[in-house]
């Protein structure tokens, strides 16, 4: 017959098994959560683009929506003009801290997180090598 031994190191580790499995657990919804936030963001963006500029000129990070303007003018006359595509589905999500990427069925959009949450940084992008080369960016 095998028996439970409740050595104290036995104890110690069973007691530190329990304690860590909540703790793990925690933190494995977390990068869904983000990737979701920020999915949600891009198609937000994309939908309204060309539909309700303004309100997707409301979704752009404030340095982007400054280059914007400073390049084209204002941002609910301008944006419609830089053609993005209409993605609707989210290929991969990649989230980096405060920063995420979007790859979506032809466009790629980076944001960043903000207090007011994830805004666009740079969207209408196209991959060129390793770099990427955006309709909308910031400097």
């Amino acid at each position: 017959m095998v028996g439970l031994v409740t050595t104290p190191t036995c104890l110690y580790a069973a007691v530190l098994a329990v304690a860590l499995v909540p703790a793990v657990a925690g933190c494995a919804g977390q990068g869904s959560v983000e990737e979701g936030s920020a999915s949600r963001a891009a198609l937000a963006f994309l939908a309204e683009a060309g539909s309700r500029p303004s309100d997707a000129c409301g979704l752009l990070a404030p340095e982007t929506l400054g280059e914007l303007e400073d390049a084209e003018g204002p941002c609910p006359r301008s944006l419609p003009q830089q053609h993005l595509p209409e993605a609707a589905t989210v290929r991969r999500v990649e989230v980096y801290g405060k920063d995420a990427i979007v790859h979506l069925d032809g466009d790629t959009v980076f944001l960043a997180r903000f207090d007011e949450g994830w805004r666009v940084t740079a969207a209408g992008c196209t991959a060129d090598g390793d770099r990427y080369d955006c309709a909308v960016k910031g400097g």
